[in-house]
């Protein structure tokens, strides 16, 4: 499980903290492309941010509660 936020070069933060999906193990998912950073949600929508607009990227492991 996986929580991503992105650092913008102009100062904003892009935040895609892990929601979960109920039936598995669903997580937020990134790849890197041609000029852009891809972050897939626990449904499977895609957003796509030119890498010429982002100063750093940090990925962090979401620990489940027991």
């Amino acid at each position: 499980m996986k929580s991503i936020y992105i650092k913008m070069k102009d100062g904003s933060t892009r935040n895609f903290e892990h929601e979960g999906r109920a039936g598995g193990s669903y997580s937020k998912e990134i790849r890197y492309e041609m000029g852009f950073v891809v972050v897939t949600d626990e449904w499977g929508n895609e957003t796509a941010i030119p890498t010429e607009n982002i100063h750093e990227v940090r990925v962090e492991n979401v620990r489940r509660g027991w």
